[in-house]
């Protein structure tokens, strides 16, 4: 079954049979680097993806419970108005208080792992650019 003409199959393609092609030890280096940067990104993309759908039902799932406590203490979902004052620390637990903060405090977490997992993609195709824009343009 042939492959699909998407950028990436082109790209590895042509790398690849430019790669079996030259004779100049200079380019084989510079197209092996470029080669296994192609694969770095490929694999990195495939685990991005995965762990990208996982942080984000760990953010949904935080955030629903974030929610439900928030309606639970104020009676409404989460506003910029729903703060405990003194008459209301008698009615609501501080333990609740507490479990919202931590809530908050891990879904910042969560969201951080997530842009962090986003840029360590970047970064791979970034690299992966570099060297095709080198390679394109020394030889």
């Amino acid at each position: 079954m042939p492959l699909s003409l998407t950028p990436d199959n082109i790209l590895h393609k042509t790398l690849h049979d430019r790669f079996s092609t030259t004779r100049s030890s200079c380019e084989r280096a510079m197209l092996a680097l470029t080669l296994q940067a192609f694969s770095e990104v490929q694999v990195r993309r495939q685990e991005t993806q995965s762990r990208v759908r996982e942080l984000s039902l760990q953010v949904q799932r935080t955030e629903s419970q974030i929610m439900r406590m928030h309606t639970h203490l104020f009676g409404t979902s989460r506003s910029s108005d729903s703060t405990l004052n003194a008459s209301s620390l008698d009615k609501y637990s501080l333990a609740d208080v507490r479990v919202i903060d931590t809530l908050n405090a891990l879904l910042g977490g969560q969201e951080s792992r997530l842009r962090a997992t986003k840029e360590e993609l970047a970064l791979a195709e970034q690299r992966l650019a570099t060297l095709v824009t080198a390679w394109a343009t020394k030889f």
